[in-house]
């Protein structure tokens, strides 16, 4: 079962670059990565932009634009806010995929376990040597 995991996120752009219309150039951009829902302008230095964690993070999305040759705001509060999400959509990838991992293995061997929980009953039941009439007594 795959879920998706919706962020929605602002990316900040540098104010100090020969393209005064960094948002709007990058929302072109953006919008053919695979797992980008929607993305928009705010205003000159700022897009919105929404996509599925499964299929994309902020770090490849900024690589990409940087990599065209955007320049991001990298201020120090900046910094340390792509560092925070950048830790926290990793982990959340981390802990999603051990997820289905887990439900995967559980839902291969799900009818094995019901099979050898009542065959162990039934053990147990075999083992005892005394009739069903001196059982009540113990």
């Amino acid at each position: 079962m795959h879920h998706q995991l919706i962020k929605h996120r602002e990316i900040h752009f540098c104010a100090i670059h020969s393209n005064p219309e960094q948002a709007h150039a990058a929302v072109f951009s953006v919008n053919d990565l695979p797992g980008v829902l929607m993305s928009h302008a705010m205003n000159h230095q700022c897009i919105k932009i929404a996509y599925d964690l499964n299929r994309i993070t902020l770090a490849e999305i900024e690589s990409i634009l940087q990599n065209e040759g955007f320049h991001l705001d990298n201020s120090i509060l900046a910094k340390i806010k792509r560092s925070i999400v950048f830790y926290c959509e990793e982990a959340s990838r981390e802990n999603n995929k051990q997820e289905r991992q887990i439900e995967e293995v559980h839902n291969k061997h799900k009818s094995d376990v019901v099979y050898l929980t009542t065959r162990k009953k039934k053990l147990c039941d075999c083992r005892d040597q005394r009739s069903e009439s001196w059982r009540q007594y113990l």
